[in-house]
Formats: structure tokens, sequence, C-alpha cells
């Protein structure tokens, strides 16, 4: 089973919105997974396979190794999540492959 984590500066709000539309596009992907919400604080002691936050938030606070990184803009937009999710599972199994 995946397991996600959508991250946010506070961990209110948007991450909760950015968990749900995650979990609507995983379950029209196929996709059996666990996802959790957190702030950027927080997100430090968590483990997942794949990580959905803003592209400024990742920066900050960067990519653990081993670990998938999905920047979106839009919180709310399932088919984009769909792509941007399904593109980064690729590219992580074609890596797998190469090594």
């Amino acid at each position: 089973m995946l397991k996600v984590l959508t991250v946010c500066i506070n961990g209110m709000g948007s991450s909760l919105l950015l968990k749900m539309s995650v979990q609507e596009a995983l379950k029209q992907l196929g996709i059996e997974a666990e996802v959790k919400h957190c702030n950027a604080s927080e997100y430090k002691g968590q483990k997942a396979d794949m990580i959905i936050t803003t592209p400024s938030l990742a920066k900050t606070i960067g990519q653990p190794e081993d670990t998938i990184m999905v920047k979106t803009k839009n919180f709310l937009n399932v088919d984009e999540l769909k792509q941007k999710i399904s593109e980064a599972l690729e590219q992580e199994k074609a890596d797998q492959n190469v090594d």
C-alpha cells in the first residue's frame, strides 16, 4: 500500500483539501493508498512513499531520499493530480529499472 503525505505550511485547511483530492485521484487511478496530511514542521517525522505539496514548500522542506515528491499549485484539480501522480510513479519505476 502506498503511503502518501500531503503537506502545507500550517497543516490545517489546505493540506486537508489536498488530502481529499489526492484520495479521489488515487481511487480513480485504482491505487490503494493511505493518505495523511500535516504541516511543514511535522512532516520530517513522518514516513511516506510520496509527498504532495506546493512547489515553493517543496523547496523549503526538501525531498527525503527514497521518497517521491509531487508538486502542485491547484489542490482541488483531481485530473491534474491524477496526471502528476501517474507521471511520478512512472518515473520512479523507470528510475528503479535503471539502477
